[in-house]
Protein backbone atom coordinates (compact mmCIF):
# COMPACT_ATOMS: atom_id res chain seq x y z
CA UNK A 1 0.00 0.00 0.00
CA UNK A 2 1.69 3.63 -0.90
CA UNK A 3 1.72 6.26 2.01
CA UNK A 4 3.84 8.73 2.62
CA UNK A 5 4.26 10.65 5.63
CA UNK A 6 2.85 13.78 6.67
CA UNK A 7 3.40 16.33 9.47
CA UNK A 8 1.64 14.60 12.26
CA UNK A 9 3.89 11.48 11.51
CA UNK A 10 0.47 9.56 10.51
CA UNK A 11 0.54 8.25 6.97
CA UNK A 12 -1.30 9.76 4.09
CA UNK A 13 -3.19 7.04 2.04
CA UNK A 14 -3.13 7.38 -1.80
CA UNK A 15 -6.44 6.26 -3.07
CA UNK A 16 -9.26 7.52 -2.82
CA UNK A 17 -11.64 5.74 -0.92
CA UNK A 18 -9.06 5.90 2.12
CA UNK A 19 -8.62 9.70 1.19
CA UNK A 20 -12.16 9.54 2.77
CA UNK A 21 -12.65 6.89 5.06
CA UNK A 22 -12.63 8.20 8.84
CA UNK A 23 -13.37 11.37 8.02
CA UNK A 24 -16.19 12.12 10.56
CA UNK A 25 -13.74 10.53 12.97
CA UNK A 26 -10.98 12.80 12.17
CA UNK A 27 -13.24 15.88 12.34
CA UNK A 28 -14.65 14.69 15.48
CA UNK A 29 -11.00 13.76 17.13
CA UNK A 30 -10.06 17.35 16.04
CA UNK A 31 -13.22 19.01 18.28
CA UNK A 32 -13.07 16.28 20.70
CA UNK A 33 -16.77 15.03 20.21
CA UNK A 34 -18.75 12.02 19.50
CA UNK A 35 -17.99 10.83 15.38
CA UNK A 36 -22.02 10.20 15.69
CA UNK A 37 -22.56 13.96 16.37
CA UNK A 38 -20.38 14.53 13.53
CA UNK A 39 -22.48 12.32 11.35
CA UNK A 40 -25.71 13.81 11.96
CA UNK A 41 -24.39 17.03 11.26
CA UNK A 42 -24.05 16.07 8.19
CA UNK A 43 -26.83 14.38 7.48
CA UNK A 44 -28.79 17.25 8.64
CA UNK A 45 -30.24 15.76 11.48
CA UNK A 46 -28.39 18.23 13.81
CA UNK A 47 -27.12 21.64 13.57
CA UNK A 48 -23.61 23.05 14.34
CA UNK A 49 -21.58 25.75 12.56
CA UNK A 50 -18.60 24.22 13.87
CA UNK A 51 -18.87 21.16 12.97
CA UNK A 52 -19.59 22.11 9.47
CA UNK A 53 -16.73 23.96 8.84
CA UNK A 54 -15.00 21.66 10.42
CA UNK A 55 -15.81 18.86 7.84
CA UNK A 56 -15.88 21.60 5.07
CA UNK A 57 -12.03 22.01 5.62
CA UNK A 58 -11.07 18.12 5.63
CA UNK A 59 -13.06 17.75 3.05
CA UNK A 60 -10.85 20.47 1.40
CA UNK A 61 -7.92 18.78 2.66
CA UNK A 62 -9.21 15.59 1.46
CA UNK A 63 -9.83 16.81 -1.94
CA UNK A 64 -6.55 18.43 -2.82
CA UNK A 65 -4.77 15.70 -1.54
CA UNK A 66 -6.70 13.36 -3.73
CA UNK A 67 -5.94 15.53 -6.85
CA UNK A 68 -2.74 15.86 -6.46
CA UNK A 69 -2.34 12.43 -6.30
CA UNK A 70 -3.85 12.33 -9.54
CA UNK A 71 -7.13 10.85 -8.91
CA UNK A 72 -9.86 13.42 -10.07
CA UNK A 73 -11.62 11.96 -11.93
CA UNK A 74 -11.93 13.77 -14.60
CA UNK A 75 -10.26 14.80 -17.75
CA UNK A 76 -9.46 18.62 -18.56
CA UNK A 77 -12.97 18.49 -20.53
CA UNK A 78 -14.97 17.33 -17.38
CA UNK A 79 -15.29 14.08 -17.86
CA UNK A 80 -14.37 11.14 -17.07
CA UNK A 81 -11.61 8.67 -18.80
CA UNK A 82 -13.31 5.62 -17.77
CA UNK A 83 -15.10 5.25 -20.93
CA UNK A 84 -12.17 6.52 -22.91
CA UNK A 85 -9.72 3.69 -21.44
CA UNK A 86 -12.41 0.96 -21.64
CA UNK A 87 -12.96 2.00 -25.52
CA UNK A 88 -9.17 1.70 -26.19
CA UNK A 89 -8.71 -1.74 -24.02
CA UNK A 90 -11.79 -2.95 -26.67
CA UNK A 91 -9.45 -1.91 -29.47
CA UNK A 92 -6.74 -3.67 -28.70
CA UNK A 93 -8.15 -6.49 -28.05
CA UNK A 94 -10.58 -6.90 -31.36
CA UNK A 95 -6.88 -6.40 -33.48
Amino acid sequence: MNHSANGDGNATPYSLPSLFRGLYSRVARKLRIDPSYVSRVARGERESETIAKALEVEIRRVSMLASRNGHSGASRDGHSSAGKKAKRAKVKLSR
